[in-house]
């Protein structure tokens, strides 16, 4: 991985987790799928969510749930893949909504955030720190995926796929799949295969501008680019560019 400009908000982007680390967190409302943790350093983070509100250090709010976000000091977030981290999802998707994360796991998590807090502008180390808390976290349980569905995620997870080929091979009727891809992925299919394009454009803001990101990932243009990174993520992709490194 490679470190771009210094700027007032640090990001990374692999397989298995996003993260940002800034001086402050200000999400507006937004839909993540994926599983999100925010930790606090200096002061705790406040979560609101459509039903709820929770305040700690440590907070997870499962996937697909609308919520935004603040802290007024730094504050590093990871945002776990729910297919590949099953059990994270499992365990935020247990509480119902925005949790306050609290007894061993939520203190282990908090704690690598905290001992590692001198260098979370290092993508190394941010990523190091987004490793542990996918193990403290990694004792929910997995939710039940029927094997077509599952067939048929891993091979949209590549935005250039063939989606009509993908659908075909699971030789169910279109109502019957969109049914249970939105039973056992928690979104609608076209929802899914957004998410999907959104990441596939943010791992190309390093070498690309935002606008041949954009195009890369089959966006129509810039605008639509950013207002979906701002609706699924609750940041402009110009806040994230600047520091993002992909590996």
């Amino acid at each position: 991985m490679t470190r771009l400009n210094e700027t007032r908000i640090g990001a990374l982007l692999n397989e298995l987790f996003g993260a940002t680390f800034s001086r402050s967190a200000g999400m507006t409302r937004h839909v993540e799928h994926a599983a999100s943790v925010l930790v606090g350093l200096d002061a705790d983070v406040t979560v609101h969510g459509d039903d709820r509100t929770v305040r700690g250090r440590a907070v997870i709010v499962p996937p697909d749930a609308p919520f935004t976000a603040n802290c007024p000091g730094p504050v590093a977030t990871y945002a776990f893949d729910p297919e590949l981290c099953p059990r994270v999802a499992g365990w935020a998707r247990a509480f119902g909504g925005p949790h306050t994360l609290d007894g061993a796991a939520g203190a282990q998590v908090a704690g690598a955030a905290w001992s590692h807090r001198a260098d979370l502008a290092r993508p190394d180390v941010l990523a190091g720190v987004g490793d542990e808390a996918r193990r403290a976290l990694a004792s929910g349980t997995p939710p039940a995926i029927d094997r077509r569905v599952a067939r048929l995620v891993e091979a949209l997870r590549d935005p250039q796929a063939d989606r009509g080929a993908a659908i075909a091979r699971t030789r169910l009727s279109a109502a019957h799949l969109q049914v249970l891809f939105a039973r056992d992925i928690g979104i609608p299919m076209r929802t899914y295969q957004l998410w999907r394009r959104l990441l596939h454009a943010l791992a190309r803001v390093g070498p690309l501008d935002l606008t041949a990101a954009a195009h890369a990932a089959e966006f129509a243009d810039l605008a639509h680019f950013s207002r979906t990174c701002r609706r699924m993520l609750g940041y402009a992709p110009s806040v994230l560019r600047a520091n993002l490194v992909t590996g």
